[in-house]
């Protein structure tokens, strides 16, 4: 998998800059991951550290994650290759000139939600959603017709999927030839997948293991039951549809911090 392997952040943005944001880089930290969560993930010290780095580490400006300013990046440079433009950062994009390409954003990336909130071609959805302003849609079953996105953006939420493989087959069927699936999940590439949940022939979810839920973990919410805990044979799943580079972040964290790029 290693000619996978992309250093993104010698392409576009500055190191000591905030790609989302682009105000100088003004750091605060904070443990993002509980200690249930580290049991039920089997994470040593260093994967924990890692995990922390991810979305515990964030903008002081913005509030962007470790993870959402990697995302940023790998999104800048698909609008830049698609527009021949030369954006460093996302609060420069000029969203609503970009009239011609349409977006997917398939539950809330974080704070790019602000600015991808200006795109005259988004189509923005929550799983469940109760707001009549916003569209629920479920990745296993999508509403909108073929070939009809430049870009599908998830991020974090395949792992909450009960059939990860049933979303991918469904976000390729909807984008154009050429399109672009930028995501990323929890992933340890050093581990075979592993999975933790799945609906029986009843329809009802039945755990596997010891539940296991993101986000606030005491909440312990429906919507972030993990169903997969992704390792490297999850690549391969992904080159049975796409092509496939792996956007990876040098630095304390390595492939953890790391954004999959799809491309039909």
């Amino acid at each position: 998998m290693k000619e996978l392997y992309r250093d993104f952040q010698t392409i576009y943005g500055f190191d000591h800059r905030c790609p989302v944001c682009g105000r100088v880089k003004e750091l605060i930290s904070r443990a993002a991951i509980c200690d249930d969560l580290a049991e039920d993930w089997r994470l040593s010290p260093e994967l924990r550290r890692a995990f922390d780095y991810r979305e515990g580490r964030s903008c002081r400006h913005c509030g962007a994650t470790t993870r959402i300013m990697n995302f940023a990046l790998t999104l800048l440079e698909v609008i830049n290759l698609k527009f021949s433009s030369r954006y460093q950062f996302v609060g420069d994009v000029e969203w609503r000139s970009l009239t011609n390409l349409r977006l997917a954003e398939i539950n809330n990336c974080g704070v790019l939600h602000n600015y991808l909130g200006n795109l005259p071609g988004l189509s923005y959805s929550e799983y469940d959603s109760t707001d009549p302003e916003i569209s629920s849609e479920d990745l296993m079953s999508l509403s909108y017709v073929d070939n009809c996105f430049d870009v599908v953006l998830t991020s974090d939420v395949l792992e909450h999927v009960p059939d990860y493989r049933q979303a991918l087959n469904e976000i390729y069927r909807v984008l154009k030839p050429d399109g672009f699936f930028i995501f990323t999940v929890p992933w340890i590439s050093g581990r075979t997948t592993v999975v933790k949940a799945k609906i029986n022939c009843q329809g009802m979810v039945e755990l596997l293991s010891r539940a296991s839920f993101h986000g606030d973990y005491n909440l312990q919410l429906a919507d972030y039951l993990v169903f997969y805990e992704f390792g490297y044979d999850f690549v391969q799943d992904l080159q049975n549809i796409f092509e496939v580079e792996i956007y990876c972040h040098h630095g304390f964290g390595g492939l953890v911090s790391s954004v999959f790029t799809c491309r039909c």
